[in-house]
């Protein structure tokens, strides 16, 4: 558990002191919203492409603590070589290796945890990445004021090396074996598993998909609210740096809503029971949607910084509602399969959209048509949301239907 807590804290610091930056070390470097939204949407596709697999290599080939290490070490030397001064192109190719490598952290650290820890104390761990990352990206911000952001690759290639080297010491459990009867080829509705006549289509997304039908429809409910969620990540900064804040103002907004994770997640057990996990999606992506609307209004920072207080909370509890459903839905051994394929629509598809259409929008229109379609786009999740999610938390039972 020791080595465990490490990754998940050494995670939050690794995002923290980069992720926050991206757009406005992007704008530092020449890059205008058009531009920024394009790379991080090429960025976008890579990570789409990447996380179903790193899911599959975990799960099936390497386990998920090796796979982990691998990915952190080729997300380190991709940053690492940001620092050199590097025209356009080779600057967004080295974003593309930083998205593929970093779209297999939060999935496998995710599926280390509901796998060693009962899944009800998911939240208890997952909050360590939420303070971590709240303390480097305010603590980051502060000191790129005064050392430009050549420092943010330094700080992220310490943080993402420490999770390289904690990960040696994760347990992880078994992998599944796609053709060998008790393992990852399920047939859905069965108790034990089938042989497999072929090595599945997809691989051990598509034997996920195939054990959880309504786990499809769950990721495209995700990838909607994801886009609103992403849209704020993205222009967000870019607005607050319209408004005229400093780095240490993005760095504020960023943190606080990490703060108000922390609190989120600690409750969150408890209202996926009172409220069953589909109330607690659509609740969340309605006040998530709210927030995003606020924004198309407010021209404070400060006041939009506090707004990031409620959004940090609805997107706690976004988060851990869809890996508890995932949870759910999918046994252990497809456990990185399946939250995979939640970043793969949540942050690659959704990204894709949200990046590329929000950079037009941003660049032709404003900041008022990205968060004004945000809020749309959060009523729909909300919307379908009802429909496809499971009601309750209880674990899933390998006879029971999902």
């Amino acid at each position: 558990m020791i080595a465990l807590r490490l990754v998940v804290l050494a995670l939050g610091v690794a995002l923290g002191v980069f992720y926050p930056f991206i757009s406005v070390i992007l704008a530092s470097r020449g890059l205008g919203p058009a531009q920024i939204g394009l790379v991080a949407s090429i960025g976008a596709v890579g990570f789409t492409l990447a996380v179903p697999a790193w899911g599959h290599i975990a799960d099936v080939r390497l386990g998920r603590a090796r796979t982990l290490q691998i990915c952190a070490i080729g997300g380190a030397v991709a940053v690492g070589a940001l620092l050199g001064p590097w025209p356009p192109i080779v600057i967004a190719l080295l974003f593309f290796a930083y998205w593929i490598f970093e779209s297999s952290w939060q999935p496998l650290a995710d599926a280390l945890t509901v796998n060693l820890v009962d899944r009800r104390r998911y939240g208890r761990v997952r909050l360590l990445t939420s303070l971590s990352f709240a303390i480097a990206s305010i603590a980051a911000g502060f000191l790129y004021d005064q050392a430009g952001f050549d420092a943010a690759y330094i700080l992220a290639v310490a943080a993402t090396l420490t999770i390289a080297v904690a990960a040696t010491r994760v347990p992880d459990v078994g992998r599944a074996d796609l053709e060998t009867p008790g393992h990852g080829a399920m047939t859905p509705g069965h108790g034990a598993a089938t042989p497999s006549r072929s090595r599945p289509w997809l691989g051990s997304a598509g034997v996920a998909l195939r054990v959880a039908p309504r786990l499809g429809a769950v990721l495209v409910a995700v990838m909607l609210i994801n886009i609103t969620i992403i849209s704020g990540f993205t222009y967000l900064p870019l607005r607050l740096a319209d408004l005229g804040s400093p780095p240490s103002d993005v760095a504020l907004s960023a943190g606080v809503s990490a703060m108000a994770e922390i609190p989120a997640m600690l409750v969150a057990a408890r209202v996926a029971q009172w409220v069953g996990l589909r109330g607690m999606f659509v609740v969340s992506a309605l006040i998530y949607g709210g927030v995003s609307a606020s924004w198309i209004v407010l021209d404070s920072a400060p006041l939009i910084i506090a707004t990031r207080l409620v959004s940090g909370v609805a997107f706690a509890w976004i988060l851990v509602c869809v890996v508890l459903t995932i949870a759910r839905l999918l046994p252990s051994e497809l456990q990185a399969t399946g939250q995979s394929l939640y970043q793969t629509f949540a942050f690659g598809l959704g990204a894709i959209v949200a990046n590329l259409v929000g950079g037009v929008l941003y660049a032709n229109i404003g900041h008022s048509a990205v968060f004004g379609l945000g809020l749309v786009l959060a009523i729909l999740a909300a919307t379908m949301g009802w429909f496809v999610f499971p009601r309750d938390a209880r674990t899933r039972i390998a006879s029971a239907p999902a």
